[in-house]
């Protein structure tokens, strides 16, 4: 039972940070260099800070640091999940920094280290070379179709929903403000209360913590072995 909530969670998670993607370019190993190319944006703005908090079965908060048109990021989250008599306390690190991925546990300082997901979706999506464009077909790809727009903390948000996981993104500059997900009996609520445009967010934010042991995993392994098994 445990481990396939937080497998939702992780799911539910997964579905949301990757909706906001935007970035294409012809040549994935030029990802970690500064450049205003809209092949390398994963956001309409350069960088910022975007507070959420979050509520329903799991409450809590959440912080944003983005830089490089999003192809530096780090989210920070602190919560607790509750369901079903289940209780587990997060203290979650998700850094994205150029070819890599680092999902950290604070609590037990440990984490892994995969590939960027967001150059998988570049790879298969990369005729999509306009800015909107590649953005709109990402969110299609996973499923997602618009079904609106509405203004949310003075932004103009496209509103795009999933039915196969129940989740709606109220989507600004590609990032993520809002989102509501009902799932397997779970109802989580992301909502941003604070942006912080175009300012300097601290290095130390993109750092991995010290003492964090990191397992590498190759995610595109672990979708292959399971594929085999399931033919």
């Amino acid at each position: 039972m445990k481990k396939i909530l937080l497998f939702s969670i992780s799911l539910i998670t997964a579905i949301i940070f990757l909706s906001c993607g935007d970035s294409s370019k012809d040549e994935s190993d030029n990802l970690g260099k500064e450049s205003t190319s809209e092949f390398q944006k994963r956001y309409g703005i350069k960088s910022g800070v975007i507070e959420y908090i979050i509520t329903g079965s799991q409450e809590g908060t959440k912080t944003l640091y983005f830089d490089s048109w999003g192809m530096r990021q780090a989210e920070y989250t602190r919560s607790v999940l509750s369901f079903g008599g289940f209780t587990k306390s997060l203290n979650l690190v998700n850094i994205i920094d150029g070819e890599f991925q680092y999902m950290i546990n604070i609590d037990q300082n440990s984490g892994t280290k995969t590939r960027n997901p967001i150059l998988k979706s570049i790879e298969q999506l990369k005729g999509q070379k306009g800015f909107n464009e590649f953005g709109e077909q990402m969110l299609l790809s996973m499923g997602a179709n618009k079904i609106g727009s509405e203004n949310f903390l003075g932004k103009d948000c496209d509103v795009y929903e999933m039915k196969s996981t129940g989740t709606k993104l109220w989507v600004w500059e590609w990032l993520t403000l809002k989102s509501e997900t009902k799932s397997g009996g779970m109802n989580i609520n992301l909502t941003a209360t604070r942006i912080n445009e175009g300012g300097a967010v601290p290095s130390e934010k993109f750092k991995i913590p010290e003492k964090v042991v990191l397992n590498e995993v190759d995610v595109d392994n672990i979708e292959n072995e399971m594929r085999e098994e399931n033919k």
